[in-house]
């Protein structure tokens, strides 16, 4: 399952907060995070997501946990979509978006580092 675990974030009511819509056009794809679903407790998030590949949508959601000092990145299992390059994007694109507002965290551990390496977060 692809993942990523941000270092030294912070809680999720932060993310909720600073959260606007993320997209991101390339000529065959469009990359979506249309909205953000906080748990009343506070240590779950989900991410309304869509991934356009050349006409082709996929829908899922991007499923944030909080632990002590970290957040793992990962996809909701009940979604289940296929783990294309699109999809492995829209989780990099909610990566850099934690380390935007969280500017003293890291990456740690991920299977998506090709990812990470070539994707910004960028605004609607």
């Amino acid at each position: 399952m692809p993942h990523v675990v941000i270092e030294e974030a912070g809680d999720l009511q932060t993310l909720y907060d600073a959260f606007t819509p993320i997209i991101q056009r390339t000529e065959d794809e469009i990359l979506k995070v249309q909205d953000f679903y906080l748990s009343r407790i506070g240590k779950d998030a989900l991410l309304e997501s869509v991934a356009i590949k050349q006409g082709a949508a996929c829908n899922f959601f991007v499923q944030l946990k909080l632990h002590e000092r970290a957040i793992t990145v990962r996809l909701l299992p009940a979604t289940d979509p296929e783990k294309t390059p699109a999809v492995k994007k829209v989780m990099a694109l909610v990566a850099a978006f934690i380390r935007t507002v969280y500017p003293g965290s890291r990456y740690g551990k991920t299977n998506l580092s090709e990812y990470l390496d070539t994707t910004t977060h960028s605004k609607q």
